[in-house]
């Protein structure tokens, strides 16, 4: 027996000594495979027991394992787990993906968070994943194509300028029409704040937001989700909100990236001795004798070479993130440096913000946003202005030389030399911005909380240009100088009181009520400086003539809101608001309005008797309707009746009436009415929602015409109405989930139709009525002499008249022959990822825009004029028989008040916007050199073009300076090409 026992005691033992030495110890990492970021607190446990662990704050973790057939399985919430075989490794790093099915999209709404599934608005969201390491340097760039409903266009490539952005259409005929951007609660300056004119350029004041510092951009459309904002609310809002501290410790995240911009496509324009040959043909036939004794030997200048250039852009952003449970706290500064290729033209961003949130209490939490920007723009006289280097280019013959044989610049008529211009250039522009607020936010007793901020959006612009006698304009008056400061202060103070709350049978209830005031100072210092001793004196000191003026103006609006959000199990949704806005731009009558709301929502997926399954996983309707208002776009004090004070019979100072009164002055009211569907398939892995909306803007603010015999020509009056309905789809979809693979798609299309439905008289509007604006037709309407063809027996042009038993008279026959507004617009993103390489493809569409290619007015003239030619001149008629749209050359075609029609062509296009590649290092490699993760990328942007319209460009617009205009390309600098270069590391 003790033998037995003795045996049975030593084979325990050595199958103890056995286990012990076939455990080993196993660690590694666990990031998200949506940011590539550690997961701190995930579960790592071994399968079939009850043993586990949990990563630490950088996503590491140790656990010791009986055997290599031992099974860790990984979890954590909202996450897809993952079960991992341990064999022969020691170390093990893992990447979750996010289970879209567990993970509730939350998504910022006004004044507040929903989440997404019981959202009864229509929202569209574009998350910092969407747009990081993209070459851009404003925020509302990289909306385009990628929230349906948008749409937005670059006005040209010039570096920090304006954009083109409207939500769901063109509201107003004089109001602004832009969105209302909203940064962390402050509804900003986002205008144009330049006042030296450049022909139709913009600056953009967008462009002083880092957009690296981007947490997510949610676009507010219907009426349900803008009533919020009342009065500004009309064209919809922009909510952006910038990145904030985590509880964590300190990770500090480097990003740069380097490339190199160029033209996509070049002036296309004849050479010299082109040129020549063609002059001559007109001479000859216009009854003369050839001007060039021999074309075949002129000299040809392609100015184009000196005024395009490969120009480089850089970004270099730096950030850190961290905190506890009583402060958390993120710092980030910037970079970025971006040269037009039309030269000299640049622009230099330098930003510092500070987002900082604070828990003194259980109850008390109080914090901090500030942005700080300071932004040089080097601009150039460009978009439609023919006094730019563009202009030089397309007017200057090319058989003229560049230079003289005294080495002094080639002139030639009124047009500058395109070098002149570019080497002679010195306007400058300096933005310094302070974005800033303060907040407290208390909780009274579970559910109720009380937010109170002060806000402040101050700007100051410094702009100084300097025109010297090298240049046309500077010769005549022997220099002339122009310094202008403008400083905007605006400050607003809201108080939020918030109270959220559950019943028993699921009723969910949410009140809101809100208190704001605001304020908006405008002030503008300006002088004027003529004839300089020289060239070497710039200052307005040094000149002999000087004037100098100021002006400034001030407006205030406050209001009170309200929103209520109920559920009832989740499955029937409704969302109330109301706003009441007071505000001093409108008369003693109409000093507010209400503007109210209400949505409701079915979540049909819920009920007991919805089959829910894989095929459909989520279902929801939503309809709502509402009223929004917009009282931009007329002076602050518009209502009022104005007195102007100056100087009246020769120096004598006196004061003149300068407007009516108008104490009926009110609100333009867009009343909006929205239906959608929202549904999920294939277990929530495609996502689809469809929105159809109508809005009614009346009211229209416009100058309305009345009898000289009251000494005016007009006054602001509410006279007008404009209609604006469409579609709106989106597909988001993850087509493969895989371990090693994944593959995203996005992709949304949209429609808007425009109509202006009441005027008091049609308004012309741009270089003789080009474009015109009357009743029963959309906004950009292309007002033109319908060029029917070329006769081809004689070679002259053939033109519609409006009575076919009379001659062309080009007072009379003009026709509407077109609109630059797209029958669908809209993006599509392929997103990739194997293993640690990963691929971003999206492409960037609008379809039936029409475009207007002024340029060819005045370079396919046939003959009218001795400046240069297109190339597409050379499609002219020559002889009987010829079947061309491009007339004979002959001095008689273009008479300065035609428009032909020829010249409004199809600006559809397809654009690869952007590309990339990027390869994230393994989290083992990253460790052993220091780094939480890291990634290195190559990216393009507006890598291909495809269309059929003949400029530089189909989607600029030349005169954005003329808020009524679009679509016209009049020596506009087109968008660059762009491959660059990147990294991001995260310590």
């Amino acid at each position: 027996m003790r033998k037995v026992l003795l045996a049975v005691m030593l084979s325990l033992i050595a199958s103890t000594g056995y286990l012990h030495a076939q455990q080993k110890s196993v660690s590694g990492t666990v990031i998200s495979g949506s940011d590539n970021q550690p997961i701190p607190g995930a579960n790592i446990q071994i399968k079939g027991t009850t043993v586990g662990t949990v990563t630490d704050i950088d996503g590491s973790f140790t656990i010791q394992v009986p055997n290599n057939d031992a099974v860790l399985i990984f979890t954590y919430i909202g996450y897809l787990s993952q079960e991992v075989v341990v064999g022969t490794r020691s170390s093990i790093n893992i990447t979750l993906r996010e289970d879209v099915k567990q993970l509730g999209e939350v998504i910022i709404v006004g004044y507040g968070e929903q989440d997404r599934k019981t959202l009864t608005s229509a929202i569209s969201s574009v998350s910092s994943k969407d747009i990081e390491n993209l070459p851009m340097p404003s925020p509302d760039q990289m909306m385009q194509g990628r929230a349906a409903g948008v749409l937005v266009s670059s006005n040209s490539g010039i570096p920090g300028g304006g954009m083109f952005v409207r939500v769901r259409g063109t509201t107003s005929i004089n109001a602004n029409n832009d969105p209302l951007y909203v940064v962390d609660g402050i509804p900003i300056v986002s205008g144009n704040l330049s006042a030296v004119g450049l022909g139709g350029s913009t600056a953009n004041a967008m462009a002083d937001i880092n957009p690296a510092d981007i947490e997510s951009m949610e676009i507010l459309k219907d009426a349900s989700a803008t009533a919020i904002y009342g009065a500004r609310a009309a064209n919809g809002v922009v909510l952006i909100t910038t990145k904030r501290g985590k509880s964590q410790k300190a990770r500090v995240t480097i990003g740069a990236y380097h490339g190199v911009q160029s033209a996509w496509r070049k002036p296309d324009l004849v050479d010299g001795s082109t040129f020549e040959m063609l002059r001559n043909e007109a001479a000859v036939n216009n009854g003369g004798q050839p001007i060039y004794p021999n074309p075949s030997q002129a000299i040809s200048t392609n100015y184009a070479d000196f005024v395009f250039r490969d120009a480089p852009i850089t970004n270099f952003d730096v950030s850190v993130t961290g905190g506890n449970d009583q402060i958390r706290y993120l710092a980030s500064a910037s970079d970025f440096n971006q040269d037009g290729i039309v030269a000299p033209s640049s622009f230099t961003r330098r930003t510092g913000r500070l987002n900082l949130d604070a828990f003194v209490s259980d109850k008390l939490k109080i914090g901090t946003s500030i942005l700080y920007s300071r932004n040089i723009r080097n601009r150039v006289n460009n978009d439609d202005n023919i006094a730019g280097a563009l202009g030089g280019t397309h007017f200057f013959p090319s058989n003229l030389p560049p230079y003289q044989p005294d080495g002094s610049y080639t002139k030639f008529s009124i047009f500058e030399n395109p070098i002149a211009v570019i080497n002679e250039n010195d306007i400058t522009m300096v933005t310094n911005r302070v974005l800033a607020t303060v907040y407290g936010e208390y909780e009274f007793f579970p559910g109720l909380t009380l937010r109170s901020n002060f806000s402040v959006d101050y700007n100051n612009v410094k702009e100084d240009t300097y025109i010297n006698t090298l240049l046309n304009a500077g010769a005549a008056v022997n220099g002339q100088a122009t310094s202008i400061v403008s400083v905007n202060d605006n400050w607003i103070q809201e108080n939020v009181l918030n109270y959220q709350t559950n019943f028993d049978g699921g009723h969910s209830l949410s009140v809101l009520l809100g208190t704001t005031l605001q304020q908006s100072t405008f002030e503008r210092t300006s002088a004027t400086g003529q004839q300089f001793p020289s060239n070497d004196f710039k200052r307005i000191a040094s000149a002999a003539v000087q004037t100098s003026s100021s002006d400034g103006s001030i407006w205030g609006i406050a209001s009170l809101f309200t929103r209520i959000n109920y559920s009832l199990q989740n499955k029937y949704l409704l969302t109330l608001n109301v706003r009441r806005d007071g505000s001093s731009r409108f008369g003693t009558a109409n000093r507010w309005g209400t503007f109210p709301s209400a949505a409701v929502g079915w979540r049909i997926s819920e009920e007991d008797f919805f089959n829910k399954g894989q095929f459909v996983s989520d279902l929801k309707l939503r309809s709502s309707y509402g009223v929004t208002g917009n009282q931009n776009g007329i002076n602050d004090f518009q209502s009022r009746g104005l007195w102007a004070g100056g100087a009246n019979y020769a120096i004598t100072p006196g004061t003149e009436p300068s407007q009516l009164a108008n104490p009926d002055l009110k609100w333009e009211r867009t009343a909006q009415f929205n239906i959608g569907v929202d549904f999920a398939m294939f277990s929530d892995r495609l996502n689809v929602s469809f929105d159809y909306y109508n809005k009614q803007t009346t009211d229209l603010l416009l100058a309305v015409p009345i009898p000289r015999a009251s000494g005016f020509s007009s006054i602001f009056q509410n006279f007008g109405e404009m209609e604006n309905k469409g579609f709106e789809l989106s597909i988001a979809g993850n087509l493969v989930n895989r371990q090693d693979f994944t593959w995203d798609v996005n992709f949304n299309v949209a429609q808007n139709r425009n109509n202006i439905k009441k005027l008091a008289q049609a308004i012309p509007v741009y270089n003789r009525d080009i474009i015109r604006m009357e009743e029963g037709i959309p906004m950009y309407s292309f007002w033109m002499h319908k060029q029917l063809g070329v006769n081809p027996e004689t070679g002259d042009p053939i033109w519609e008249t409006k009575d076919p038993n009379r001659p062309f008279d080009p007072n009379i026959d003009r026709f509407i022959v077109g609109d630059a507004w797209p029958d669908f617009f809209g993006g599509l993103t392929n997103t990739f990822r194997y293993k640690n390489f990963d691929a971003m493809i999206f492409f960037q569409y609008s379809y039936g825009n029409d475009q207007l290619f002024w340029n060819k007015f005045f370079q396919e003239h046939g003959g009218t004029r001795n400046t240069n030619f297109l190339s597409s001149q050379l499609d002219r008629w020559l002889q009987p028989g010829d079947i061309t749209m491009v007339p004979r050359m002959t001095n008689a075609n273009y008479a300065a008040n035609l428009r032909p029609s020829r010249f409004v062509e199809d600006g559809s296009y397809l654009r690869l916007k952007n590309l990339s590649i990027g390869y994230t290092l393994p989290a083992s490699l990253a460790s052993k050199l220091g780094m939480t993760s890291a990634r290195v990328y190559i990216s393009g942007q507006n890598v291909l073009t495809f269309t059929n319209y003949s400029g530089m460009d189909p989607e600029v617009n030349s005169t954005a300076s003329t808020a009524t205009t679009q679509g016209v390309d009049f020596y506009a600098m087109p968008q660059p090409r762009v491959f660059m270069g990147g990294f991001n590391i995260t310590f």
